[in-house]
């Protein structure tokens, strides 16, 4: 195909554009975005030369120029205020995955904390004018303000609690794991967090000792709370606070719970420098379900992030389709996976008790 018209275009434009298609076959460019995104109120005669056009120039539509003729971008915001930790990484990884099987890109903003200043409203407004929808990863990565005005602006948006935020869902997945080794016989346990607040703190053993643990007689536990620079140096941080709290005198806990499975690991390298043997001597968990925490064989509470953040952006995209009121944090039910880094402490005879929910990972 013979295209004069555009040959001298392309010369200022080694990319074509959709102004050199809508050019060479002599309709608008909302004409040749209706035609390449197949959408109606295009006559097949022209739709046909408009992609034979665009196929010999070599054009690929973008969101943008599917937007003059939509109004929509075919893109999903993901909003996140950590690219370091395994939790976040894994929760963008499933929303890109789930959004390639429904021809949506994914743009993200990383807005680091809420002191860095100016990041809202500018960057947040920048973000919605080049997507349809947003996925918030974590509860505490906007203020309040700030989702009080996304909730203003009618932009569909979801926010998924995840890793080490003052919610339910870390009240749940602490529960869980603190349920599992109560049952196996520990009364001694020392819980290594990124810092709980008020609510949960207060709320956590109380939870244990109450009505999620009717079936166990609780009264004697005795829990330990050690606080963890969860990230930067997660790994480093957690073999120091695991130091520190072994060269203190009296009694040592018989099991540790970890708020993420990189804390365990640095539980588990310095419990090994003291020359413990897990998990005869000391039970460790940790709350992830990460790829490290099933190479260290360790007893966990899986968060599914990856899947947790898919079923998000799949809420969003059906938002989109008709639903534009969904703002409520995707729900999840942590499940506990037994490995080899838990057993009953030593000279109770106790073995572990039926839990719903868990697995054991050989069969996994």
């Amino acid at each position: 195909m013979i295209l004069p018209a555009v040959r001298a275009t392309r010369a200022h434009h080694p990319k074509p554009s959709i102004e050199d298609v809508a050019a060479a076959a002599g309709v608008s460019t909302a004409t040749v975005s209706r035609a390449i995104r197949g959408l109606p109120r295009v006559a097949q005669p022209t739709r046909t030369r408009i992609l034979e056009i665009a196929q010999a120039l070599g054009y690929a539509a973008s969101a943008s120029a599917a937007g003059l003729a939509t109004g929509k971008t075919r893109s999903i915001g993901v909003v996140t205020s950590s690219v370091r930790h395994p939790d976040y990484g894994a929760a963008v990884e499933g929303a890109a995955r789930a959004l390639r099987g429904r021809d949506y890109s994914l743009v993200l903003l990383h807005l680091p904390d809420s002191s860095a200043s100016p990041r809202f409203p500018r960057d947040l407004n920048m973000l919605c004018r080049r997507v349809d929808a947003l996925l918030v990863l974590g509860a505490a990565t906007l203020e309040k303000d700030e989702i009080d005005q996304l909730q203003r602006s009618g932009m569909p948006h979801i926010v998924i609690g995840l890793h080490g935020e003052q919610d339910d869902s870390d009240l749940d997945a602490a529960t869980t794991a603190i349920r599992h080794l109560v049952q196996l016989g520990h009364t001694d346990l020392a819980f290594f967090h990124g810092g709980l607040g008020a609510q949960s703190r207060n709320g956590l053993l109380a939870a244990v000792r109450e009505h999620r643990t009717s079936a166990l007689n609780a009264d004697g536990l005795k829990l330990r709370e050690v606080r963890i620079e969860d990230q930067p140096g997660a790994i480093r941080n957690s073999r120091t606070a695991f130091s520190l709290l072994w060269a203190e005198p009296g009694s040592k806990p018989t099991a540790i719970v970890c708020a993420s499975d990189q804390i365990a690991l640095g539980v588990l390298l310095e419990a090994g420098n003291a020359g413990l043997r897990i998990p005869e001597d000391l039970s460790i968990m940790g709350i992830d379900g990460q790829d490290l925490g099933k190479s260290l064989e360790l007893t966990t509470v899986i968060r599914y992030s990856t899947r947790r953040a898919a079923e998000g952006a799949q809420s969003l995209l059906a938002a989109l389709e008709g639903d534009r009121s969904v703002t409520h944090p995707a729900l999840w039910s942590p499940e506990l996976m037994i490995r080899q880094s838990t057993a009953a402490p030593q000279g109770t005879g106790r073995q572990s008790l039926p839990m719903p929910q868990q697995k054991n990972s050989k069969s996994v």
